[in-house]
């Protein structure tokens, strides 16, 4: 066996052994080890191009006669690097030289992304079938796909490096996706919101490398297999694929099903896959290309390659119909007719998502199957195929990475840890066994945190951790925060940006109906002091924590009782607190009979959302059937919470009327402290999105009272112990009635108003409760503080006027726009609408409204709408 390449070419002789060429990756030649059996079985001597990377690891596995290397005749070893185009080319054709002379070359071929287009060279020079040289030099750029392919290609950019400079990112169409020309299994590429984050992540690539910016697609994700022979399309069939982007701005496959599961897309995905093969005059070889559909139906070219189909596809397949792929592929490149079989069942690849830390375990149970440790350079075990009408079958649970290393966040495909494979007769039963097997397997991760961590906050806000910068030490706070949310908003490397942060650490921060998982997956910092609820869908993790680890905090039972407005509702039946009449609805009928039974008039909300998303005041001649949809389907962006989040329950409750108040108290110990009441303004409209807020409210000395009483007995009834309560009344009849209470500190601006009026700081206030040191009591106004919040019509921002004038007149404090030309303005139906806010102070509550309102009306936000399709 010869593992260097011999000192002299050999002379021409007619009988050289006939010899076959690989390229790729040496570990995922010798992971797809058929290639290799299947070619020592046909007598052929073996010859394979690998990156010279490889090389010791090469050499030790082809002197191990159990290792597939040892088939290997001889190995070339090139330099090169994958973000530069035709950077092993001439290693490539050096070795193919030296080659032609020593062997008779019958076939060659690429098993791995990075070597396919040398690979078609060769073949082209040699005579031998290849994909052509159009098609392989366009599958390894995705520049070069945009430029064969318009007709499937979604708009693009081409930015090469030098030309990043000169990119105006405000005539860019956003979200965006960007993502390097020449890369593959999904590293780089991004989703972007806009011309910051354009502009950041383009920072982020090396000088020398080409990306792309293109529109970003939303649609269902597929790839088509496809094995061409001459020309023909011998075999094709579609895969369904899930990736990071439904909660996410990376795109990292998380699952592929073999045959697509949805074959209502078949026919458009198999005509489109036929067009593009044909315009880039692919001849032979196996395609593997990745598509979506858009809402109308088109399906668009996210990239394609002239290779083996990466993750477990081969597996997948085998699995369905029984019969292994790489044979096929061979005759191919061999010159031989090629033939493959329909699938027979229904197999499926599972990636299963993880909190980052040290990977310490992978369990399984109520299965047979032991999960393989196969880490990140070893090879698969070799996975059974079942008979067609075998039980719905998990055939292996693999574990991408070591024991004791740490996983990070999903930015690309090599940094997930564990997979499972399934197949079953049926899409049903294979869904069924999926939801088994997700249930049984527990990865353990043990995250970590720095010994200078005193504060913890579960839950992410750029607000607090602006305030805690210059309050407490730096690398003294920990934020947990949901995995999604993490990768939703781009919060790696936050303690570059907030020098009190020690350290983030994905957790399960949001896992309501698991809370307790959080005290598993996060270890107590020894020196911790505070666990502080920081977003309302964090409340519940935040009371059991800091439980579990014996800090204050609202309770884990206070907690769960927030969080739910019908719980709420329930544990307050008997308390002298008056509420609306209400009931849980479980479809629109329900609606429709309570509506008709209070008078044509109701409220219809989620009982486990915030920012008034899905609450509708409903008349009439309002289609319920219509406004349970809106309501059922109410989410919060991305970047708030992860999308996985469904509505629970909702609520359906008699329409009072009068003026809404909210009504903010710090808590010790369940003894109700400093109390602050604010006056409310709401949108008049089906949706009733708060306009503006005022502080203190301006309210008759015996309404005031009542509600402050209010509030004691609903901290006595719920058993709120310690933290900040913000709760919301409407003074219907002249009497508080309740409309609900979060255990959190307030949103819309006023936490600001509270600090401005009262001359304090409520989050320090809630600090120093959270820690133990007592009670807040009752402040003086010093003077009034308001906000008022702007609402532009729907359609595209095409200008905005009068920021500079507002800033500067009387009495304000604060401009801010959430909103900026070439954004979208969305109908404002939840408090996520609204397209920035004025705030301003003043003598007392009224002069500090009329000061809001005046900077407010200075500002106009022009908008034009948006034509239908682009919306």
């Amino acid at each position: 066996m010869n593992t260097t390449p011999p000192a002299a070419a050999a002379a021409p002789s007619p009988d050289r052994p006939d010899a076959f060429v690989l390229t790729g990756s040496f570990l995922v030649v010798c992971r797809a080890p058929r290639y290799l059996s299947e070619l020592s079985r046909r007598g052929l001597k073996i010859l394979l191009i690998t990156p010279s990377a490889w090389r010791d690891e090469a050499h030790l596995a082809m002197k191990d006669p159990a290792h597939p290397a040892s088939a290997i005749h001889e190995i070339a070893f090139v330099d090169g690097d994958v973000a530069r185009e035709n950077s092993y080319l001439p290693g490539v054709v050096s070795a193919g030289r030296r080659w032609r002379e020593a062997y008779t070359i019958v076939g060659a071929y690429a098993v791995g992304e990075t070597q396919v287009e040398p690979t078609g060279l060769l073949a082209d020079a040699l005579g031998l079938p290849t994909p052509g040289l159009r098609a392989t030099r366009a599958c390894r750029s995705k520049y070069l796909q945009r430029w064969y392919l318009p007709d499937v290609s979604p708009a693009s950019l081409i930015v090469a490096g030098e030309d990043r400079d000169l990119l105006d990112a405000r005539a860019v169409t956003y979200p965006a996706v960007v993502k390097p020309a020449g890369r593959h299994s999904s590293s780089g590429v991004e989703t972007v919101e806009g011309p910051d984050a354009l502009r950041s992540t383009l920072a982020g690539y090396p000088p020398h490398e080409t990306v792309l910016v293109e529109e970003r697609i939303a649609g269902q994700e597929y790839s088509v297999e496809s094995l061409v022979q001459e020309g023909r399309v011998v075999f094709a069939s579609a895969t369904r694929k899930e990736t990071t982007d439904s909660h996410a701005h990376t795109f990292v496959e998380l699952s592929h099903t073999v045959p697509n599961d949805r074959p209502d897309a078949d026919e458009t995905l198999l005509d489109a896959n036929a067009r593009m093969l044909r315009d880039l005059g692919f001849r032979d070889g196996i395609a593997h290309s990745e598509w979506r559909i858009d809402a109308s139906g088109r399906a668009y070219l996210m990239e394609v390659a002239a290779r083996t189909p990466g993750d477990g596809l081969c597996v997948l397949y085998e699995l369905a119909t029984g019969v292994p792929l790489e044979p096929e592929i061979l005759r191919i490149a061999l010159g031989e007719p090629a033939a493959y079989p329909a699938p027979r069942r229904v197999a499926r690849q599972v990636y299963v998502e993880h909190v980052p830390g040290v990977l310490d375990d992978v369990t399984l149970e109520g299965f047979d199957t032991v999960p393989a440790w196969v880490g990140d350079g070893g090879l698969w075990p070799r996975v059974e195929p079942g008979a067609p009408d075998d039980a719905p079958t998990l055939r292996a649970v693999f574990v991408h990475k070591d024991r004791g290393v740490r996983l990070g966040p999903l930015s690309s495909s090599e940094d997930r840890a564990v997979s499972f494979f399934i197949d079953a007769p049926t899409v049903q039963e294979l869904d069924a066994l999926e939801e088994r097997v997700r249930g049984a397997l527990t990865i353990s991760t043990t995250p970590s945190a720095p010994d200078t961590v005193t504060h913890v906050l579960v839950g992410y806000s750029p607000v607090m951790l602006g305030h805690l910068d210059g309050r407490l030490p730096a690398g003294s706070v920990l934020v947990l925060e949901e995995p999604a949310v993490i990768a939703a908003r781009g919060l790696e490397g936050l303690a570059e940006r907030h020098p009190c942060v020690g350290a983030l650490l994905p957790a399960p921060s949001q896992d309501e109906r698991r809370p307790e998982r959080i005290v598993t997956s996060v270890p107590r910092p020894p020196r911790v002091r505070v666990v502080v609820p920081v977003v309302e869908y964090a409340v519940v993790v935040a009371a059991v924590l800091a439980d579990a680890w014996g800090l204050p905090g609202a309770g884990p039972e206070a907690a769960r009782v927030l969080r739910d407005k019908s719980v709420l509702r329930a544990a307050l039946a008997d308390a002298p607190i008056a509420q609306p009449v209400w009931a849980i609805a479980e479809s629109a009928e329900d609606v429709a009979a309570f509506r008709a039974a209070r008078g044509g008039r109701c409220v219809l909300k989620p009982a486990d959302r915030q920012a008034s998303l899905g609450v509708q005041l409903l008349g009439p001649d309002d289609d319920v059937t219509e406004a349970w949809a809106h309501t059922t389907t109410a989410d919060e962006p991305t970047l708030r919470a992860p999308k996985e989040q469904e509505v629970g329950r909702c609520l359906v409750e008699q329409l009072l009327t009068g003026p809404e108040v909210s009504v903010e108290a710090v808590v010790h110990e369940g003894v109700v402290g400093f109390t602050n009441i604010t006056a409310k303004r709401v949108r008049d409209s089906r949706h009733p999105v708060e306009t503006g807020h005022t502080v203190p409210a301006d309210l008759p000395g015996d309404t005031a009272d009542a509600l402050r009483e209010a509030l004691v007995l609903l901290a006595r009834a719920v058993d709120f112990r310690s933290g900040v309560l913000h709760s919301e009344w409407i003074l219907h009849d002249g009497r508080p009635h309740l409309v609900e209470c979060a255990g959190r500190l307030p949103g819309g601006g006023i936490t600001m108003l509270i600090d401005l009026a009262y001359d304090t700081d409520i989050l320090n206030n809630l600090l120093y409760v959270l820690e133990g040191k007592g009670r807040i009591d009752a402040l003086p106004a010093r003077q009034g503080a308001a906000v008022r919040f702007l609402v532009a019509a729907p359609g595209e921002v095409r200008e905005i006027t009068g920021e500079a004038q507002a800033a500067a007149a009387d009495g304000v404090h604060t401009v801010h726009l959430a909103v900026a030309p070439g954004a979208t303005v969305l109908p404002t139906v939840s408090s996520w609408e609204r397209a920035g806010f004025v705030v301003a102070t003043g003598a007392d509550g009224a002069a500090a409204g009329r000061h809001a309102e005046r900077a407010a009306a200075l500002i106009a936000v022009r908008t034009e709408p948006v034509a239908e399709e682009s919306s």
